[in-house]
């Protein structure tokens, strides 16, 4: 009865730390088809379901938390950040504020959790203009490919933009020590913002 107890427990404990990495590939199946119909989902979810039976996937630690009005804003703000690129990339394509000159970047990440680096990097390159070519997991920092640079400013604004993803990750389902890392980051920033003349 025991071993039938701590085996279901297990189950439980092995489904709570692999659903979210299977999510996460039900909705990057979804993406990269472009489609939401019913026979494209039932065949992400078999895959989802299978791939992990086949090769070895790092265990996700259970965040804990998921805030629903957070999650609403990420994708509102995804879909905002993917339509307003899509026009840039369309008028650079014409010769509208066109830039021969690309970069790579290195941006660093605050939170320390596989599945927000994976949410960062995944909304950051269905932004048109930039591609994570990347990821250092040791040093928790995304490598981008930034389209069409002019100079600085853009590189500046690619690394504040790919940093305000993360942060949105990290409301959506960020740890406590996140959520905090975040909000004393903004508090240093707005008494800088107050100091400047």
């Amino acid at each position: 009865m025991g071993n039938a107890n701590a085996g279901r427990k297990h189950r439980r404990l092995t489904l709570r730390r692999t659903l979210p990495m299977q999510v996460a590939m039900l909705v990057l199946w979804v993406a990269l088809w472009g489609s939401f119909s019913p026979s494209l989902i039932l065949m992400g979810a078999i895959a989802v379901g299978v791939v992990p039976m086949i090769f070895y996937l790092p265990p996700i630690e259970a965040l804990g938390r998921f805030h629903l009005g957070w999650a609403l804003w990420f994708v509102l703000r995804l879909l905002v950040d993917i339509t307003r690129s899509s026009f840039i990339v369309a008028g650079q394509a014409i010769g509208i504020g066109y830039s021969n000159k690309s970069a790579v970047i290195r941006v660093p990440l605050r939170s320390r959790s596989d599945l927000i680096m994976m949410a960062t990097a995944e909304a950051t390159t269905l932004v048109p203009g930039t591609v994570v070519i990347d990821v250092d997991r040791e040093a928790h920092a995304l490598y981008l490919h930034v389209f069409s640079v002019r100079g600085a400013d853009d590189v500046t604004r690619a690394r504040r933009e790919t940093q305000a993803i993360e942060a949105r990750a990290i409301r959506v389902i960020g740890s406590r020590n996140d959520l905090k890392r975040l909000d004393a980051e903004r508090r240093r920033a707005a008494r800088v913002r107050k100091v400047r003349p």
